[in-house]
């Protein structure tokens, strides 16, 4: 078995008999699957556990009724958007509402200043947005380079393998097939490294861009939800007993 693999004729042993630049094609193709494979491992935990944390934060956020209750819980959720979003959400609601009180005694005039409140808040709600997308998306460009150069380096040591291939030819003067197959044969195994390195980049890339995609829609209608939870609140009582 072990010559199977180590032999002349195997994918090992023409990978280790081959060229320079063949071999350090290979390592650079091996760094890249191997990156690409740290990246796709750690984006993978890290949905997991927003998703997890999103659904915990998000009971809590129906089941209880204190606005200060829900904000001292949410740093208990490092990794949920929810929770960020509603503990910027909650700090810029306070601040407001307090300068509003400070400002006038006049209901009317408060009242009137309801619109200005929303749209503060929801400026903030996408900026949040903004930053937890920009967080949740990091990394996803090494894939896509990943995804996109690993064939082009694996067809560059094709072609400089074919290259040397053809130059054996010449030098010898020998025409046969036999000749020629072992020198093509260790060409086509850059090639074959490349595209390994490339699909499972490939494909997780296009997965991770979805689930960031749905995500940021889902972080998008909580803070339609949240933005009428506060001005509920503060229509009524200015976050009076909340």
């Amino acid at each position: 078995m072990l010559t199977e693999w180590l032999g002349e004729s195997s994918i090992v042993g023409m990978v280790l008999s081959g060229s320079f630049i063949a071999k350090l094609v290979l390592v650079i193709l091996a760094l890249m699957s191997a990156l690409s494979w740290a990246v796709i491992i750690i984006k993978t935990l890290q949905h997991i556990n927003i998703r997890k944390d999103n659904q915990k934060f998000y009971q809590i956020y129906l089941n209880e009724s204190s606005l200060n209750q829900i904000k001292r819980v949410s740093a208990d959720f490092p990794y949920s958007a929810f929770a960020s979003m509603y503990s910027a959400t909650y700090q810029e609601a306070t601040r407001m509402s307090q300068r509003i009180q400070r400002s006038t005694p006049d209901i009317n005039e408060n009242t009137s200043m309801l619109p200005h409140f929303s749209q503060q808040l929801q400026r903030v709600i996408e900026q949040n947005i903004n930053e937890r997308y920009a967080f949740i998306e990091n990394r996803l460009n090494i894939l896509a380079t990943i995804s996109s150069a690993a064939p082009f380096i694996g067809l560059f040591g094709t072609v400089l393998g074919i290259i040397n291939s053809f130059q054996s030819i010449g030098t010898s003067g020998v025409t046969s097939l036999a000749s020629v197959a072992p020198g093509i044969s260790e060409a086509l195994v850059a090639t074959a490294a490349g595209l390994l390195a490339a699909i499972p980049a490939l494909m997780a890339y296009n997965y991770f861009r979805n689930q960031t995609r749905i995500l940021a829609n889902t972080m998008r209608n909580y803070g339609m939800e949240l933005t009428n939870r506060f001005e509920w609140i503060v229509h009524g009582q200015l976050l009076g007993s909340k």
